[in-house]
C-alpha cells in the first residue's frame, strides 16, 4: 500500500505546484540525479540488502531470487544514515523451504514507523540470490 500512498502524495504535489518550463524540467533531472548519485557513493555496502539503484536489475534479481523468511533475531544501528535515516544491521534466521534454517546479515535503512515491523520475532518475506544465500531481496 506505500506505492499507492507515495503515488498519491505525487499526484497532490503536481496539482499544488505550477509546471515548470522544459528548461527548468531537466535542470530540476539533472539536479535530482546528482544528488542521488552521490546519495548512492555515499552509501555503506548493503545498505538495502541485495538491491541496488537500478529498479529493472531489482525486478530481474526479485524474479530470479527463491522465497524465503527471515525471523528477526536482533536489530542494532550501524551508525551509517542515508538521507537522514538510520542504516541498521540486522540478525535474521533465513528459512527456505526443503532447506536448514541459517542465520544471515541484513543491513537496510529503516525509518524511525517502520521500526516496529523489525523486532525481533518478527517474520519477513525475503528472496534469496540463487549463488550467495547472504545475499537478500526485502518481498
Amino acid at each position: 500500500m506505500g506505492v499507492f500512498r507515495d503515488l498519491g502524495r505525487l499526484m497532490k504535489l503536481a496539482a499544488n505546484d505550477p509546471r515548470p518550463s522544459m528548461s527548468e524540467s531537466i535542470r530540476q533531472s539533472a539536479d535530482a540525479a546528482e544528488y542521488w548519485l552521490k546519495v548512492r557513493d555515499d552509501m555503506t555496502a548493503a545498505s538495502h540488502g541485495a538491491a541496488e539503484g537500478n529498479p529493472f536489475a531489482n525486478m530481474a534479481a526479485y524474479g530470479r531470487g527463491t522465497p524465503a523468511s527471515g525471523t528477526v533475531i536482533s536489530l542494532a544501528p550501524t551508525g551509517a544514515t542515508i538521507a537522514d535515516v538510520p542504516v541498521y544491521a540486522v540478525e535474521l534466521s533465513v528459512a527456505i523451504d526443503g532447506r536448514e534454517p541459517y542465520r544471515s546479515r541484513y543491513e537496510t535503512v529503516i525509518a524511525a514507523g517502520a521500526l516496529h515491523n523489525w523486532q525481533p520475532g518478527a517474520v519477513l518475506p525475503f528472496r534469496v540470490a540463487p549463488d550467495d544465500p547472504h545475499a537478500l531481496m526485502l518481498g
